[in-house]
């Protein structure tokens, strides 16, 4: 599939199981410490308190590394690569006004990402940290995030992303990090595949002209 959703960041204010969590917290270790100036309270009551306070953190923390962040915003609309063109929300971009694009996709779905010692929310991504910006030659900038369900969803246009890179619309080094080659061998790989694809396409042309 060479399709993407488009994510569209809503700007609402959240809120997250951390400011929950922590404002709960604060909020009750400050009536303690007021009712403890009034009302005098034993020490044991405190630390009880705190006790319960660690506990339910750490459930919630437990709990998070099994759970997904969840979506601030909404999917809406597509993200497609055409070998010639690209359509983001509906609107196709070919490849002749692109100048340069620029892509990231080191994000997807279940990726654990919230590993701090602090969080107790969600560890794990929605997979829609992922960005594309479109240079036209118009001077135009064109910019999205999309979502990502696997984090090898890009493999499935490989052809089309060596296609840009053989016209110049992306870098080799972008397209290496895209496509996840990142030893020797799997670089090696990729630069036989963009030769053989480039000696095909070079073949096709000729025989059009002759």
């Amino acid at each position: 599939m060479n399709r993407f959703s488009i994510f569209k960041k809503s700007k609402n204010i959240y809120w997250s199981v951390n400011k929950i969590y922590y404002c709960t917290l604060f909020s009750i270790l400050g009536l303690g410490y007021i009712s403890q100036q009034i009302l005098k309270p034993t020490e044991l009551f405190f630390q009880w308190l705190s006790i319960i306070g660690m506990i339910i953190g750490l459930i919630l923390k437990f709990k998070g590394f099994t759970q997904i962040e969840p979506i601030r915003g909404k999917l809406e609309g597509y993200l497609v690569f055409e070998k010639e063109s690209i359509n983001v929300d509906g609107k196709l971009y070919s490849l002749d006004e692109i100048n340069k694009i620029r892509l990231t996709n080191d994000d997807y779905s279940g990726k654990l990402i919230h590993t701090s010692k602090g969080n107790i929310g969600p560890a794990l991504s929605n997979g829609t940290n992922n960005s594309i910006i479109i240079f036209l030659k118009s001077k135009e900038t064109i910019q999205s995030h999309f979502e990502l369900i696997n984090s090898n969803d890009f493999q499935n246009i490989k052809t089309i992303l060596i296609e840009y890179y053989l016209k110049g619309k992306i870098d080799f080094d972008e397209l290496r990090n895209l496509l996840g080659a990142k030893n020797r061998a799997e670089t090696k790989e990729l630069k036989e595949e963009i030769t053989e694809i480039s000696t095909t396409a070079n073949r096709v042309d000729g025989s059009v002209r002759s």
